[in-house]
């Protein structure tokens, strides 16, 4: 279980990471397609005021041109980003933690629940209890914040900490 647990931990990292990547690639390139088009329509206003030696309606031409696969490229980007925001939503991205100590014997909060939801708090509660002569871990799924199975208060307290994005990175 532990293995299983460090997986999702795993997995759900790199999977935000590899969007996040995805997210700031679309909206770099729609910087660079913006300034692209400013730059564009600035030549443009000063050829029309009379300034340059080139050919006006060759020129006029080749910038409609451009202006045309600009267009294109940034509604190629405009769909790509809200496909990426379409799977961001799908992804896991909310996290609740609380260490504590389960049994009255024990100490140093070596027993924790850590919960892990996306963005339609949809997810799953993995919760490890520690005790000097053994150590049991589970896992609890979650659909739309809530469990089927009776939740303990430390676990109420991770889900209400990742329902409310109350994580504290450290």
């Amino acid at each position: 279980m532990e293995e299983f647990r460090l997986f999702v931990q795993t997995a759900s990292f790199f999977l935000f990471i590899i969007l996040a990547l995805l997210m700031i690639a679309a909206y770099s390139r729609l910087f660079f397609l913006n300034t692209k088009i400013n730059r564009l329509k600035r030549r443009y206003d000063h050829l029309l005021r009379g300034k340059g030696d080139m050919d006006m309606e060759g020129l006029i031409r080749s910038h409609g041109e451009e202006l045309d696969e600009f267009r294109k490229k940034l509604d190629d980007s405009l769909r790509s980003q809200k496909e990426m925001n379409t799977k961001v939503q799908f992804s896991l991205q909310k996290l609740g933690y609380v260490r504590y100590d389960a049994f009255p014997d024990s100490n140093n909060e070596l027993s924790y629940t850590m919960v892990i939801l996306d963005s339609f708090n949809n997810g799953i509660m993995i919760t490890s209890l520690y005790g000097r002569e053994q150590s049991t871990s589970f896992a609890k799924y979650i659909r739309d914040g809530k469990s089927k199975i009776k939740l303990s208060d430390e676990e109420k307290q991770a889900l209400n900490m990742a329902i409310n994005g109350e994580f504290p990175i450290q």
